[in-house]
This record gives C-alpha cells, structure tokens and sequence, in this order.
C-alpha cells in the first residue's frame, strides 16, 4: 500500500535526520540530539506519531488528508496534528510546503491564510470551495506528507525532548506524555494550561522531579493527575467545552504506564475509551 511505503520512508528519513541531531524530530538515535535533548530511537518516535493518530483521528497511522471545520472557532482543523487556519499553524505548514515543493496546490491560498491568521478569522468561506479537495489532493504528495511530521515535531516534539531533558525524564512513554501535553494544551511557557505549567505544577507538588530523584513512574503519575486537572478546568479560552471530554487522552497514558509500557515497543494496545492497537510498521 501507498502508506506503508511513506511510512517505510519516513522511518528512514526520520532515522537519518535523528542521527544527525537535526530538529525533525527534536532528538537522535543512538546518542545524539538537540543540544539538551535525550536520545530517542525512530521508532519509538514513529510510535509517537501512531498515538497521536489515535488521539486525534481514531486512526493508528497519521491521517494527513483529514480537514474538517469543527465549528469550534479554529477554522478549517487539518492534517495529522490538526493544524488550524484561524491560528495560523496552517499557514505555517503551506509556507514550509510551499518552501518544499514549490507550485504545489496549495500555494495559491497562502495569501488567504495570511489574512486569516492575521485577523483570527475562523472562516472557513473565504479559502473557497475547493480548498477541501486540494488539501487531500496534496496529503497524496510524500513531500506534504513529510512536511507536515516535521512541523507538528518541530513545534511540539522538540520542546517536549528539551523539557524531558530538563525535568530528567528518561522513558519514551515520560517524553510521549510531555510531547502529547504539547501537543494539546501548548509547548510554551505562558500556556496557563500547558506542558511546562504542568511539568512545574508537579514538581512542586512532589518537591522534584526524575532530575533531583523523584522516582519517573511516580512522577507521571502525578504529572497526569495534574493535567486531568487542568483537562476538567481550564484556564485557556474556548476549551471549557472541550477539554473535560478529553481527559481519557491522559488517561490512556497513565494505563500504558500501569502495564509497564515504558519503552513503547510494537504491538502497543491504547486503552481507556480508544482500545486500538499499533503495530510497527514493516521494514
């Protein structure tokens, strides 16, 4: 199939660029890394992507052709990581296309995009009737397909690898928990709701962190204690709706690390309300 194929690809490209410590994916394989950053195999980082298929689309391979408007003001909500046209992620991600593949089929609406994410707009209207299908035209494209895993790791998986480093988490399912937390809730420091707010939240709590000697399993246990937390009560505009039935997405994590799944290996079952399993994509 089609997929597997890109799937096998990305697992040779991502192998090469972790190498190399490049920011694809915010870690290396085998010793390398962003400066501050752990070591993490492709593997488990391709294992990483399959979850947050299974987060955001039920699926357990990324899903970069998926566009809907959710009606939940950010617009057209796109691709493997749900990049959104009123925030401007979504232009972001066409300028890197466009960077990469020039005259490709979404070019034409950067200027669009421009305006929207300048002005916060959440209408979907104004990128006409056939940016739908030319979105999905172009998920056929490897090249968007590679473009998208490297935004959505350049934005959320590199600052969870450097917050791993920080905090002394070590595992693939601790540095998966932070990378989702990013992911959902936001990478930055000023995100109320957010993985380093919560990351800091438990730390005080527990009096350390896996850096000062505070057990890991421990750890993230209270880190999604916390964040359930946050999930049921936001802070952040427009998610008091959402985020509380979001909370088996935590959930499913903390069952992974009940059962001991602290490396993530293949076959790999995510339970609470998801119950599907991910398996390693063939060589």
């Amino acid at each position: 199939m089609e997929l597997t194929r890109i799937r096998r690809t990305l697992l040779v490209v991502l192998g090469a660029v972790l190498a190399v410590g490049g920011c694809a994916s915010g870690a290396a394989d085998k010793g390398g890394g962003t400066a501050g950053a752990p070591a993490t195999p492709a593997a488990a980082v391709l294992m990483m992507d399959d979850i947050t298929a299974v987060f955001e689309n039920g699926a357990t391979v990324p899903q970069y052709a998926y566009i809907a408007d959710l009606h939940d003001g950010c617009g057209y909500t796109a691709g493997w990581i749900g990049f959104c046209s009123q925030s401007g992620d979504m232009l972001g991600l066409v300028k890197a296309y466009d960077a990469a593949a020039p005259r490709n089929v979404l070019a034409k609406y950067t200027t669009v995009l421009q305006r929207l994410a300048d002005s916060g707009s959440e209408d979907t209207g104004a990128l006409g009737g056939a940016f739908v299908r030319d979105w999905k035209k172009a998920a056929q494209d490897p090249v968007f397909r590679r473009v998208q895993i490297q935004v959505g790791h350049d934005t959320y998986l590199t600052p969870a690898m450097k917050l791993s480093a920080q905090e002394g988490v070590k595992s693939e399912l601790g540095r998966e928990n932070l990378f989702d937390t990013a992911l959902m809730m936001g990478q930055g420091s000023d995100d109320c709701d957010g993985m380093v707010k919560i990351a800091h939240e438990t730390d005080k709590v527990l009096g350390g962190n896996p850096a000062s000697g505070v057990d890991e399993a421990r750890w993230l246990a209270r880190f999604n204690t916390v964040r359930q937390e946050h999930l049921k009560h936001p802070c952040t505009p427009g998610r008091q709706n959402d985020w509380p039935q979001a909370v088996d997405r935590s959930q499913a994590l903390q069952e992974l690390a009940d059962r001991g799944e602290w490396d993530l290996k293949a076959p790999l079952t995510v339970g609470a309300d998801f119950a599907v399993t991910i398996s390693r994509p063939q060589d």
